[in-house]
């Protein structure tokens, strides 16, 4: 009978205590409070990464655009769209218009005097009214 006591004891002491798995899980929040902020910041800067990247992008069909010309400029960004062909490979949602969207930023392409740029829009969560360049 002895025997049986000691057992059931070691089975009991098993596993974690409340007041333990309380704090891992405080411990987790914190971390998480402190985390999730920092990548919505990354996850932006990604993202105007890829904008400049589209902008470099839409220079460059800019440039071949003005070869196949006799190099005259394109006279507006509809030509260097056309010129460009697919507006899906930029990854930047950017419709024909010129309009983009991606992630938390979004704006409009601008064409002024042989200069592509972004004008991200003054409502945007991130980077609102900036200009981005390549």
């Amino acid at each position: 009978m002895k025997n049986r006591g000691i057992y059931q004891k070691k089975s009991l002491k098993k596993g974690f205590t409340l007041i333990e798995v309380i704090l891992v899980v405080a411990i987790i929040a914190v971390i998480s409070t402190i985390a999730v902020p920092q990548v919505g910041k990354y996850l932006n800067k990604a993202n105007r990464s890829r904008i400049i990247g589209a902008i470099s992008e839409l220079n460059n069909s800019s440039t071949s655009w003005s070869i196949d010309h006799g190099g005259d400029s394109p006279k507006n960004l509809q030509e260097i769209l056309t010129e460009h062909g697919n507006l899906e490979k930029l990854g930047i949602g950017m419709t024909a218009t010129g309009n983009f969207k991606v992630g938390n930023i979004k704006g409009v392409i601008i064409y002024d005097k042989g200069e592509i740029y972004g004008k991200v829009d003054s409502d945007s969560k991130a980077f609102p009214g900036e200009e981005i360049r390549k």
